[in-house]
C-alpha cells in the first residue's frame, strides 16, 4: 500500500504548527511553492519480479524491436478505466466531511476525473500545466496465472506468452528526458479499504499544509493543482475488485500531448518514432514504443524468462522461440524458456 512520506526538512515546521508568516524567512515560502506537496510517484513500490503477458504477435514485436508497447489509457480493456476512482473519492468525502474545515472541504470535495487528457499533471519537466495523455504498460506479479492466460484463449487453445523481467528493466532513464515525459511505477489497488486509506493519506497531507501556512489564493491554487494531478495519476492505479486476480503492476508514461509526434529513440544509429497505432477489433489504438533499459548494449539482460502458456504443443512453441531469438541482431543473457505448469488440456 502506498503511503505519503514526510521526509522534507520543511515538514518540521508543519509538525510544530508553524508556517510561512511574517516571522519567517521568505526563502521558506519560496521553497513551499517550488516543490511538490505530494510525492512525484517515481518510486516503484512493487516486488521486483514482474511479468508481461502478451500474444504471439506481441512477443515477436517486443523481441524484434527491443521495446514495450504502452497503450493510451483511453483504449485499455476496462471501459471504466480512470473512472473507478470517482466512486471511491465520493465515498471518502461523504464519510469524512466533518473531519476537515469547511473552506478546505469546499476546495477539493467536488473534484473528479472526467477525461483521458488533462492539464492537471504537475510532475513533468515543464513548469506549467500543459495537456497530457497517459500511456500504460500492464505487468503482473504472478508468473503463471490462469486468469491472465484466459485473455489469450481462442478457438479452444491458449496462445499467450509471459515475459519475465529482471530488476530495473524499466526506469525513468529509458525515455529521453528532453521530451518532458514523466514515468510512474506502482502496483494497482483493488480493495476499497486500501483505496480509502490512500486517499486519506493524500488529503491529510494537503490539509496539514493548508492549516499550517498562511492561507491565500496562491496556496489554494497550489493545493488544487497538486490534488488534481495526484487524482489523475492515481485513477490509473485504482481498479475494480473483480480484476484482483490479475495482481497488476503498472508503468505509466505521462506525455505532453504536443510532444507525441516528437518522441523518438535511437538504436544502432537509426532514429525511431515512439508514437504509433495498431489495430484491435477494428479500432486504431494509439501507443508509444518504449525501449528496454540499456537497449543499445549488445546483450539483452532485462528479460530473464519466456513462458509458453498452457497448450498441447508447448515443446514446439519453445523450440520456435529459441530459433527466433537466435535470429535477432542481439544476444540474450540468462533467459530461460519454459512452459506453464497449469494442468489444463486443450
Amino acid at each position: 500500500m502506498r503511503k505519503i512520506k514526510r521526509d522534507d526538512s520543511d515538514d518540521k515546521l508543519l509538525h510544530r504548527g508553524v508556517g510561512v508568516n511574517s516571522d519567517h524567512l521568505i526563502a521558506i515560502k519560496e521553497r513551499l511553492f517550488e516543490k511538490s506537496f505530494l510525492p512525484s510517484f517515481c518510486s516503484d513500490n512493487t516486488p521486483r519480479d514482474k511479468f508481461h503477458y502478451t500474444s504471439p504477435e506481441g512477443l515477436m514485436g517486443i523481441l524484434r524491436t527491443r521495446t514495450f508497447f504502452f497503450t493510451d489509457s483511453q483504449f485499455l480493456n476496462d471501459y471504466r478505466e480512470k473512472l473507478n476512482i470517482n466512486d471511491e473519492v465520493s465515498k471518502f468525502w461523504c464519510t469524512n466531511k466533518k473531519k476537515y474545515e469547511k473552506d478546505f472541504f469546499r476546495l477539493l470535495n467536488h473534484m473528479r476525473v472526467n477525461g483521458y487528457e488533462d492539464i492537471g499533471f504537475s510532475y513533468n519537466d515543464s513548469k506549467t500545466c500543459i495537456p497530457c495523455r497517459y500511456f500504460v504498460l500492464s505487468l503482473s506479479m504472478c508468473s503463471d496465472s490462469l486468469s491472465m492466460w484466459k485473455y489469450y484463449s481462442k478457438n479452444g487453445s491458449y496462445n499467450g506468452y509471459c515475459i519475465g523481467l529482471f530488476d530495473y528493466a524499466l526506469d525513468d532513464e529509458w525515455i529521453d528526458r528532453t521530451t518532458g515525459v514523466a514515468v510512474i511505477a506502482s502496483k494497482v489497488e483493488y480493495y476499497s479499504n486500501d483505496k480509502q486509506r490512500i486517499i486519506a493519506d493524500t488529503v491529510d497531507r494537503l490539509y496539514s499544509i493548508w492549516q499550517s501556512y498562511n492561507r491565500s489564493e496562491e496556496l489554494d491554487e497550489k493545493i488544487v493543482m497538486e490534488y488534481m494531478s495526484w487524482l489523475n495519476v492515481e485513477a490509473l492505479l485504482f481498479k475494480d475488485e473483480c480484476f484482483s486476480e490479475e495482481q497488476e503492476s503498472r508503468y505509466i508514461a505521462v506525455v505532453p500531448t504536443d510532444k507525441l509526434r516528437e518522441l523518438h529513440y535511437t538504436y544502432k544509429e537509426k532514429e525511431y518514432n515512439m508514437y504509433d497505432f495498431r489495430i484491435n477489433n477494428g479500432v486504431l489504438i494509439p501507443y508509444i514504443k518504449v525501449p528496454f533499459n540499456e537497449w543499445n548494449v549488445d546483450a539483452c539482460w532485462v528479460i530473464n524468462s519466456i513462458t509458453v502458456g498452457p497448450c498441447y504443443n508447448a515443446e514446439e512453441r519453445m523450440a520456435s522461440i529459441k530459433m527466433f531469438i537466435d535470429s535477432l541482431d542481439y544476444k540474450f543473457k540468462d533467459c530461460s524458456i519454459c512452459k506453464s505448469i497449469i494442468p489444463v488440456r486443450y
